[in-house]
């Protein structure tokens, strides 16, 4: 799994040459509520992902996503039993909880993670949730 995510930071995010010269009519072209759906959609979407790992323990997301379809949370391990660093912590979150979520070192950002939110509502939510229960199967007992 480790190669995985090292062949993932591999591959570019940049749009193909074709699609950048038709961005310019594609956007002159589509009504103003469109934006505004997706802007509200991906609102919702931010203000439900920060409240949501706001409780989970081991997480902390240190700022309110404002402008992107993700946010940035920094692991604490020292509350987390077992992991040995963030890419640790997600090929096991994947493989119990079939929740992807990118490592930070993938970004430079050792112990962090990068949720995406860009989806459905739900979809969303059910993943947070599935988020906690790891975290909370995972935490440390305390003496």
């Amino acid at each position: 799994i480790d190669q995985s995510i090292q062949n993932y930071i591999n591959i570019t995010s940049d749009p193909a040459t074709f699609i950048q010269g038709a961005v310019p009519q594609i956007i002159a072209n589509t009504k103003e509520e469109y934006f505004n759906k997706i802007l509200d959609l991906l609102r919702n979407s931010a203000d439900l992902c920060y409240g949501k790992i706001k409780d989970i323990r081991g997480i902390t997301c240190p700022h309110k996503p404002e402008g992107s379809m993700f946010v940035m949370a920094k692991l604490d391990l020292s509350f987390l039993d077992g992991f040995s660093d963030d890419i640790d912590f997600c090929c096991r979150l994947a493989k119990e909880e079939s929740v992807i979520v990118l490592p930070g070192t993938a970004l430079g950002m050792k112990d962090w993670v990068r949720i995406t939110f860009a989806i459905d509502l739900p979809s969303l939510e059910d993943g947070l949730e599935r988020l906690k229960s790891f975290c909370e199967r995972h935490a440390k007992v305390k003496a």
